[in-house]
C-alpha cells in the first residue's frame, strides 16, 4: 500500500508540476516540488524510502524531459539517500526542520545538476547560475514546503495508521 501511494502522489507531482505549477512561476522559477517530495519522505521515513522516491521521480522527469537519461534520478537517489541518513534521528512533527533540508538539499540538487549539466559541458562559470536559479529556487522551494510537508506528513501518518493496522491483523 505504501509504494503505490509513494507512487501515486509521484505522478500527480509530476502531473502538477508540468502543468499547474508554471502558473505559479515568479520571475521565470518555478518550485521544484518533486524535490519536497523527496526531501520530505526521506525525512520521515528514511534513507531507503527517500532514495527510492527520488530515484523514481528524477527517472520520471529525466524520461520526459531529460537531456541524459538518469541524471535526475541519480541526484533524486542521492539527495534521497543524503537526507534519509543524515536527518533521520530530528523530531518529524517540526516544520521548521523540513524547511531548512529542503533550503539546504535545494541547493546541492542544483549544484550537483550544475555539475553534471554544465560544468561538464564546459561551462566553469556559476555564479550566474547560482544567483539566477540555484538559490532563488531554492527559497521558492523551501517556502513551499511549509504547506507541502504538512500534507505529505498527514499522509504519512495515515500510512503509518494502515501499516500498524496491517501488522497487527496478521500478527497471531
Amino acid at each position: 500500500m505504501r509504494y503505490i501511494t509513494y507512487i501515486a502522489l509521484i505522478l500527480i507531482n509530476f502531473i502538477l508540476q508540468t502543468t499547474l505549477f508554471h502558473h505559479i512561476e515568479i520571475v521565470g522559477i518555478k518550485p521544484n516540488t518533486m524535490l519536497i517530495l523527496i526531501v520530505s519522505f526521506a525525512f520521515m521515513r528514511g534513507e531507503i524510502e527517500g532514495g527510492f522516491i527520488g530515484f523514481s521521480s528524477g527517472l520520471l522527469v529525466d524520461s520526459f524531459f531529460g537531456q541524459f537519461l538518469g541524471l535526475n534520478a541519480f541526484i533524486g537517489l542521492v539527495v534521497g539517500f543524503l537526507c534519509g541518513k543524515i536527518f533521520n534521528e530530528f523530531y518529524k512533527d517540526s516544520i521548521f526542520i523540513p524547511f531548512f533540508l529542503t533550503l539546504f538539499f535545494s541547493i546541492v540538487y542544483g549544484f550537483l545538476f550544475y555539475f553534471f549539466n554544465a560544468f561538464l559541458q564546459g561551462y566553469p562559470n556559476i555564479l550566474p547560475f547560482l544567483k539566477n536559479i540555484i538559490i532563488p529556487e531554492a527559497l521558492y522551494t523551501s517556502i513551499l514546503s511549509f504547506i507541502v510537508y504538512r500534507i505529505l506528513f498527514f499522509i504519512n501518518k495515515k500510512l503509518e495508521k494502515f501499516d500498524r493496522k496491517k501488522k497487527n491483523l496478521f500478527k497471531q
